[in-house]
């Protein structure tokens, strides 16, 4: 029973220390978990405190406020190599085990400060930096998954979606079936192109929700899709969700127009807007308000030269290396693995800049919306792809 499970006992109280006898129940190993939500399960489900595994971990005196419960989806623990250890000997799991699981256990993210052995801090604010709730249909209740960026994802089951805004929360997809149907997609799409297609949803993921954010395209029928899922009054956090269907539609078109520059030297875009706009239904996709998020994304994937067209015959490889660098490879296959090269932030406004650019003050593509760690002005030391 884990944390955050109805029933879980009541943490057992004492100062004795602890042992790996008094932790005979091993929960399951959940590949991408957050360290403190690995612990706080694991004390769960042998009713002790979470404080007293962190200080079992720490074998010293603990800053203050470390015996306060445990909070997964604010907070986040590290642990020093020699704390990893002990952690491993607790609960009878070989080190590599534990660092394979949880990207907070490797070594680039452990305390290498002297002394500093366990350390509690808050997840930043910033969108992508929370934790993703994880789905109780398919892994244990109460655990929670580093985000690496993203803010949202739809779960491998298809009938939930995970999302690390406004604290972590999940979005039961149920009761709408073609939210699935786009999962099924999605992964169809990625299995012909590889991490290029994930790339193109995630750019047409972004185009529907700038029409989302400004009501456009499918405006009432996002709404009724919001109303379904129980969010009349919170729409904002169902968008991700209830855009994906026509996402996947929009990323259909947008591989066909990639398909288009790799081969025409005089494919014509807009041609191609127009076909999407007969897509969906929705004329001002070809030269009115709609067609907005479309020109930033052509600027980007723009018409190429002879010589600049990829030969032979189109593999996953090439199709990647076809996008524009603001394209990122994913570290992992999957859904929502890739980002955007398209960065305007959801919540935020789409017509201004909202924090400037200190390196291109604003006028590369990659920080037209908000300061970006891959400007390409930024010294490349500094840079985060």
């Amino acid at each position: 029973m884990t944390q955050g499970t109805k029933g879980a006992p009541k943490p057992r109280t004492t100062s004795k220390p602890l042992k790996k006898t008094d932790l005979p129940i091993r929960v399951p190993l959940i590949h991408g978990e957050t360290t403190a939500s690995y612990l706080a399960r694991t004390a769960a489900a042998n009713g002790i405190e979470a404080g007293r595994l962190l200080k079992a971990l720490h074998q010293g005196r603990l800053p203050g406020g470390t015996f306060a419960p445990v909070h997964p989806n604010l907070q986040e623990t590290r642990l020093s190599q020699k704390a990893v250890t002990r952690l491993a000997e607790l609960v009878e799991r070989d080190e590599d085990q534990l660092r394979r699981a949880l990207p907070g256990l490797r070594p680039e993210k452990l305390l290498g400060t002297a002394g500093a052995e366990v350390r509690i801090s808050l997840w930043p604010e910033a969108a992508g930096e929370g934790p993703l709730k994880a789905c109780p249909l398919c892994l244990e209740d109460g655990a929670w998954l580093v985000a690496d960026g993203h803010r949202w994802r739809p779960c491998t089951c298809g009938r939930r979606w995970q999302c690390g805004d406004d604290n972590g929360y999940l979005i039961d997809t149920t009761p709408l079936p073609e939210i699935g149907a786009a999962l099924r997609d999605h992964r169809a799409l990625d299995h012909k192109l590889g991490p290029a297609g994930d790339a193109l949803v995630a750019d047409a993921h972004q185009i529907t929700l700038w029409w989302w954010t400004s009501r456009q395209v499918a405006h009432d029928q996002w709404r009724e899709r919001e109303n379904t899922l129980g969010f009349p009054k919170h729409r904002r956090r169902a968008a991700p969700a209830v855009v994906y269907p026509e996402a996947l539609l929009l990323a259909d078109a947008l591989n066909t127009w990639e398909t288009l520059r790799a081969t025409d030297p005089k494919a014509s875009a807009r041609e191609w807007r127009a076909e999407v706009a007969d897509r969906f239904k929705t004329p001002g996709i070809v030269d009115g308000r709609e067609s907005a998020p479309l020109t930033y994304w052509l600027e980007l994937h723009g018409q190429q030269t002879d010589q600049e067209m990829p030969r032979g015959r189109m593999t996953p490889e090439s199709r990647w290396n076809q996008l524009p660098d603001l394209h990122h490879r994913p570290a992992e296959a999957g859904p929502m693995r890739s980002t955007s090269c398209l960065r305007w932030v959801h919540g935020l406004p789409l017509t201004s800049v909202t924090e400037l650019c200190p390196h291109c003050a604003g006028r590369a593509p990659s920080c037209r919306w908000v300061a970006s760690p891959d400007c390409p002005q930024r010294p490349s030391k500094d840079q985060h792809p």
